[in-house]
């Protein structure tokens, strides 16, 4: 396994510290604490021997000796002292923690305890958090749901809104796990349409135990990565993009897109795909928006639109028809 530089710095940067305190440390259960091959340490201490003060005189570098299995270290008392953790990665640490906690609120005492640790550490006692790290807010009763039934390997009936054609729908699902990108999704295999769905959790309306058929095995590996497998639309469709104006930049967040892009067409401007499952949902969209709309592909999703408005009264206020 090739080791960066800067790994092994880190863990020379460690070892100095570690072989101090633990005069006579045996060499093999070293390499075991710190996660390396015995060779691999032995390399380090070997390393160990031109490490030191500048001048690189005898007396200046490190001494190191290991022929008996024990580990000696001498004149390395200028680089004794564990290194402590910038302000920088502190902070960094401070903010994956809180992440976590609102991932996982059943482990907020392990996580508080080890925040006040590394804040005590860093000397971040008395200053206040300088990064607020927060989530999507997820249903508790919900997540138990499908966590239980993920973990159990059973189904679940949903009532499901399709944002993409404004209708509640009815599923059985049996669900594979929870997954947060920029929202919750419940990736689960849909015993419905017969293939594996991702659902957003905001959308899930209902939850309930069922009784279904054994799933097949959850997808995995990059063979399966094309399949659309936990990251894939809940129904087919023609994909359809949609450039916004900022005035229309929300529509992003309210329709689920498959893909976006920010800033394509302007500052504030968002290209949006979306899964599109009726033409008279896409027509009623861009009739409603359509002002706000600076480009559509491919050219023909846009007919419907256009052919709503050729058919408008002569003389009819078009403001009228792209009212939000």
């Amino acid at each position: 396994m090739t080791t960066t530089a800067s790994t092994r710095l880190a863990r020379l940067l460690g070892l100095v510290p570690y072989l101090i305190e633990n005069p006579g440390a045996d060499l093999e259960r070293t390499a075991a604490v710190f996660g390396v091959t015995v060779a691999e340490l032995v390399d380090d201490l070997e390393l160990l021997f031109v490490t030191g003060r500048p001048g690189r005189m005898p007396d200046d570098l490190i001494e190191a000796s290991w022929e008996d299995g024990r580990i000696h270290l001498g004149n390395a008392d200028e680089v004794s002292v564990p290194v402590r953790l910038t302000r920088d990665e502190s902070t960094s640490l401070l903010a994956a923690l809180d992440y976590l906690a609102s991932l996982d609120p059943d482990r907020q005492a392990a996580i508080a305890s080890t925040r006040d640790k590394i804040r005590t550490a860093a000397g971040l006692e008395d200053e206040r958090p300088s990064i607020d790290v927060g989530v999507p807010e997820l249903d508790r009763e919900l997540a138990a749901e499908i966590r239980g039934a993920a973990a159990a390997g059973t189904g679940l009936d949903i009532r499901y809104y399709v944002p993409s054609r404004d209708e509640l729908t009815a599923r059985t699902v049996t669900p594979r796990s929870l997954r947060l990108t920029g929202q919750w999704y419940m990736d689960a295999y849909c015993h419905t349409s017969g293939g594996e769905r991702s659902f957003a959790v905001d959308n899930i309306r209902s939850a309930a135990p069922a009784t279904a058929p054994a799933a097949p095995p959850a997808p995995t590996g990059e063979a399966d990565a094309g399949s659309g497998a936990g990251a894939g639309p809940e129904e087919s469709g023609t994909a359809v993009t949609l450039a916004l104006a900022p005035a229309a930049a929300w529509l992003a967040d309210e329709l689920d897109p498959l893909d976006r892009a920010h800033d394509t067409h302007g500052p504030g401007t968002v290209t949006m795909t979306l899964r599109v499952l009726s033409d008279t949902w896409l027509t009623r969209l861009l009739l409603q928006h359509g002002r706000h709309v600076l480009a559509v592909s491919p050219p023909e999703a846009a007919d419907g639109a256009i052919s709503a408005i050729a058919g408008t009264a002569p003389g009819a206020d078009d403001s009228q028809v792209g009212r939000d």
